[in-house]
């Protein structure tokens, strides 16, 4: 036997979902501080890799940010990105930060990678590396 639906029972899993969606693990304190946030202000750069004819490229969504307030470093194939923006309005501040680390798929070369920032999106793109050594480098940001 069924239980007694309400008119309002689907709006309602709607808006928690959407909360889950917006929010994350909100009041959930098995994910992180008491207030259930893990990374405050942090932001998730939604982050993807394609692959490419002779290497690979690396997508972030950063809208928002201005090139200068971006930064990236090559280091044992893991792509580093970090970032600050802050927004003053006279009465006070907003601040939000990007922590991202991302292992690459393949050794890469670092001298061949480029990074270009245009409309939001940051994209890097490398070429596979046959050579061995392994070093750490910073990439500009076009």
């Amino acid at each position: 036997m069924r239980g007694r639906r309400y008119p309002f029972d689907n709006m309602d899993r709607l808006f928690d979902q959407m909360r889950s969606d917006m929010f994350g693990s909100w009041n959930t304190p098995a994910f992180g501080d008491e207030t259930g946030f893990e990374d405050e202000g942090g932001w998730d750069a939604g982050v993807s890799i394609e692959e490419t004819d002779d290497g690979f490229v690396v997508l972030a969504d950063l809208p928002g940010f201005e090139r200068d307030e971006l930064s990236l470093r090559l280091h044992d194939d893991e792509l580093h990105l970090s970032g600050e923006h802050e927004v003053g309005d006279g009465m006070g501040y907003r601040s939000r930060t990007v922590t991202e680390s991302i292992t690459l798929p393949a050794h890469v070369d670092p001298e061949d990678a480029s990074a270009t920032y245009r409309n939001g999106v940051l994209e890097v793109r490398f070429t596979v590396d046959e050579d061995e050594e392994i070093t750490g480098s910073n990439i500009d940001i076009e």
